[in-house]
């Protein structure tokens, strides 16, 4: 398990890291500011550069691949999980073949989405995945905070084994927090806004279309 923190919920990460079903030293905190405190046993590594959490995530996934991990988990550090959450997300992960498992939204299908991309509808839960390392696949630091969940979401279902998501017992406690009180954060997701236009115009535009024609006739258009 990898999670980049600023030190925002100390009391959230300590819980985390009791709660999810790991040994400390298979858990990797990427520490973006300095003088953070964690708890014992947990494997520390450090980037104070540019605010990138897809490079945060890089680091901490190739960490956890160096000690020898074949999946790793990628959480938000204001997470709620339980001891089965990781778990189950790997099994699933392991029994489907896909480059990743994330939990289900509501709504939606259980199982794995591979292929289809229009309409788009995102699949991964950026404040939680496990990501299979047998596969090319990372996160691509292009995309500095929202927007690379979907890249990471779209290449994962287009380019290798897809996403596949499971029922599983979780809470992202802070949801859109930090973005909505900090400005820095917001004009990075704009910056983001640009490059997933850049990359995937064609896809938005598909899904435009094909959501304006069911509307019409009153159809479920997720993907």
């Amino acid at each position: 398990m990898t999670v980049p923190t600023a030190g925002s919920h100390p009391e959230l990460l300590s819980q985390l890291i009791q709660d999810c079903g790991l040994p400390p030293s298979q858990i990797v905190i990427v520490a973006t500011r300095p003088n953070l405190s964690f708890p014992e046993g947990v494997i520390r590594v450090e980037d104070f550069g540019p605010i990138n959490i897809q490079r945060w995530w890089n680091l901490g996934i190739s960490e956890s691949q160096r000690r020898g991990a074949t999946a790793v988990a990628v959480l938000n550090d204001d997470m709620w999980v339980t001891p089965e959450t990781l778990s189950e997300l790997h099994e699933s992960l392991l029994s489907s073949g896909a480059a990743i498992a994330s939990p289900h939204r509501d709504g939606e299908r259980v199982g794995l989405n591979k292929g289809r991309l229009v309409p788009y509808t995102p699949k991964i839960w950026g404040c939680l995945w496990v990501l299979n390392l047998s596969t090319d696949l990372r996160p691509n630091d292009e995309y500095h905070w929202w927007f690379g969940d979907n890249d990471l979401d779209i290449r994962a279902r287009r380019d290798f084994g897809g996403v596949v998501t499971r029922e599983v017992r979780y809470e992202h406690l802070h949801p859109g927090e930090g973005t909505g009180m900090n400005p820095v954060l917001a004009e990075l997701a704009t910056q983001d806004a640009l490059v997933y236009q850049r990359d995937y115009a064609r896809i938005q535009t598909l899904t435009r279309w094909w959501n304006r024609v069911a509307s019409l006739f009153g159809k479920d258009v997720r993907g």
